[in-house]
């Protein structure tokens, strides 16, 4: 059920174990949020088609599309949209390629207190 007040919220990583360990720590904040769970860039977008999102954490390595092509294209058709990339696979270029797309970037596992900067909330 949706929040009068609630964040939209969508989260993109092909693996359950890491959507999970995310909404755990989302949910241990003090904000209100919407979740809308995608295992891939296609779920992704499809998902999109039927409701909008304020911010999204886009998973890096995925089948299919990678998290940077899926962030471009929701650049395009979401260009207000907040996103972060989350990724274990920290490498420089990957870091300046999201900051080229006008993404944060969190490093896996992620933590409370990064997680609850980036959305803006009181941890």
């Amino acid at each position: 059920m949706t929040q009068a007040n609630a964040i939209t919220l969508l989260l993109v990583d092909d693996s359950r174990v890491a959507r999970l360990s995310l909404m755990r720590q989302i949910k241990s904040l003090t904000a209100e949020f919407d979740i809308l769970q995608a295992a891939s860039a296609d779920e992704a977008q499809q998902l999109l088609t039927e409701q909008d999102a304020d911010i999204a954490l886009i998973d890096f390595n995925m089948p299919g599309r990678d998290g940077l092509v899926l962030a471009a294209e929701l650049r395009e058709s979401h260009p207000n949209m907040r996103m972060a990339l989350v990724t274990a696979n920290i490498q420089q270029p990957l870091v300046e390629r999201a900051k080229e797309l006008g993404m944060a970037f969190m490093g896996k596992p992620t933590n409370v207190d990064d997680l609850a900067s980036f959305l803006r909330v009181t941890p």
